[in-house]
């Protein structure tokens, strides 16, 4: 089978990599993004896909960075490259109806949920706010409508108590490599079985901002936790902290946290510090009378450290009371 790889951030080329070194296969191009400035140099930076691909030094592979893979010139490039097959992951490009044309078979994508669940751009964070026992990977055939495909095969594992988003991407791409490697030998071996989802079922999630990692203290403090994992590593919860006088504000982003059982009343946004505790984390108020414990904060501008730590240097300007908000 000759495969057409498309993919660009890291969380693909395990993807990439596990079907480069499955016999009997061959890739014959890599489609990823065009270079971005990266870091405080700004200086134009490959994606991770593109940098494995040139790693791998295959004799006469195709890298293409196309603006736009809908364009004239690179759907001629992917066409003359003949594939059997385009395995799609994380590309961040919409894929129109001749892109997908392009392989003799079919275009796959693997999507990092259990679909119909989760559909769109942030899937991974979604199944931890929702709080989901489990969460895996769908390969499907591509349509023009978003992750609405039928299944080729579906895999899943559950989600442990202390995952967060980074922890789920990794097992995620790991598990989508061994998906599209079992797709590819399904079709070779022409036991390609394809089940239409139930579109009733279907659920959508947006993209996430910079600015989607803000914590709103009124909600739960079961969500919390759950958000909180859900935006570590990118974007971050984050908060800003007041003192009871109502300057200064300080701006922290929050790691880790944990729920505090039997914690009594609190107010919403409202942190009590024992300074016998402190090495426990901070306390704060939360929706319906909950309390989260903050273990680990982050203030704007510095490393990462322990609430005990944060306390005996800038926090301490906010002990004992303050307002988060």
């Amino acid at each position: 089978m000759r495969i057409i790889f498309c993919g660009t951030p890291e969380y693909a080329v395990p993807s990439l990599l596990a079907l480069h070194a499955l016999p009997g296969h061959t890739v014959v191009g890599v489609v990823s993004q065009p270079d971005r400035p990266k870091g405080r140099t700004q200086i134009p930076t490959p994606p991770p896909v593109v940098e494995a691909a040139r790693k791998l030094s295959i004799p006469g592979i195709a890298i293409l960075q196309p603006k736009s893979i809908n364009n004239r010139v690179p759907l001629e490039k992917l066409r003359a490259l003949q594939p059997d097959v385009l395995c799609v992951v994380a590309y961040g490009g919409l894929l129109k109806q001749d892109a997908l044309s392009v392989p003799r078979l079919c275009a796959i994508n693997a999507h990092g949920s259990l679909l119909p669940r989760h559909r769109g751009a942030s899937p991974i964070q979604a199944a931890l706010l929702a709080g989901d026992p489990e969460t895996g990977v769908t390969i499907i055939k591509m349509e023009l409508a978003l992750d609405s495909g039928p299944m080729l095969l579906m895999r899943s594992f559950p989600i442990a108590p202390g995952d967060n988003a980074g922890t789920l991407h990794d097992k995620l791409a790991q598990l989508s490599a061994e998906c599209f490697v079992e797709s590819i030998q399904r079709l070779a071996a022409g036991n390609a079985n394809f089940e239409a989802q139930n579109h009733a079922l279907a659920t959508y999630v947006t993209k996430l901002e910079k600015d989607s990692g803000r914590i709103d203290w009124t909600k739960p403090a079961p969500f919390l936790d759950r958000f909180i994992r859900a935006m570590n590593p990118w974007p971050g919860a984050w908060t800003s902290i007041g003192h009871p006088s109502g300057n200064p504000k300080m701006r922290v982003r929050i790691s880790r946290a944990k729920m505090l059982k039997n914690s009594g009343e609190s107010v919403a946004g409202t942190a009590h510090v024992d300074p016998a505790a402190l090495s426990e984390g901070i306390p704060v108020g939360c929706g319906e009378g909950g309390t989260l414990l903050v273990q680990e904060i982050q203030p704007e501008g510095k490393r990462e450290m322990s609430c005990a730590e944060y306390l005996r240097g800038a926090g301490r300007l906010f002990v004992p009371l303050s307002k988060w908000e």
